[in-house]
C-alpha cells in the first residue's frame, strides 16, 4: 500500500485468467457541501464531493474530489444521515471525467465511483458529575 498526497492507492490486482487490471483506492476526507442525490433513466443515484488533506514536512494540501455513489451505496447516504461537515471513508475505483464547461472549455477532473461509504462519528465529550 503506497500513501500519495491524502490517498491510499491499494496496489493495482491482476484477477486470475484474466489481462484486465482494476484500480482500487481508499480516501478519508470530510464532505464539503450537502450531498446531491439524482435521478437517472435506469436508477437513482448521489454525489458527494470530498475534501481530503494531506500535509508533508511543512507543507499541507487539500484534494478537493467527486465521489458518486450508486445501489447500495446509494442507500447508505440515507442511513448514515451524511451531511456537510460529516467524516466519511470512500472505498472505490478511481476514474478520469471529462465534460466540457459552460464557456466550451473542455475539463479533466479525478473522481472515485464509491464501492462503500461509511461515516466516522464524532467524539462526544463526557460531562464531569458530581
Amino acid at each position: 500500500m503506497r500513501y500519495i498526497k491524502g490517498a491510499f492507492f491499494l496496489n493495482t490486482v491482476k484477477r486470475k485468467g484474466s489481462k484486465m487490471r482494476t484500480n482500487e483506492i481508499r480516501l478519508v476526507g470530510n464532505v464539503v457541501k450537502e450531498p446531491l442525490l439524482k435521478e437517472g433513466p435506469v436508477a437513482k443515484f448521489g454525489i458527494i464531493r470530498i475534501a481530503v488533506n494531506s500535509k508533508y514536512k511543512e507543507e499541507e494540501e487539500t484534494l478537493f474530489i467527486d465521489v458518486k455513489l450508486f445501489g447500495h451505496v446509494y442507500t447508505d447516504l440515507d442511513y448514515y444521515e451524511i451531511k456537510k461537515g460529516d467524516r466519511v471513508q470512500v472505498h472505490g475505483r478511481l476514474v478520469l471525467e471529462e465534460f466540457t464547461t459552460k464557456d466550451g472549455v473542455d475539463v479533466k477532473a479525478p473522481a472515485i465511483i464509491a464501492n462503500s461509504l461509511v461515516k466516522f462519528h464524532k467524539k462526544v465529550k463526557e460531562e464531569k458529575g458530581f
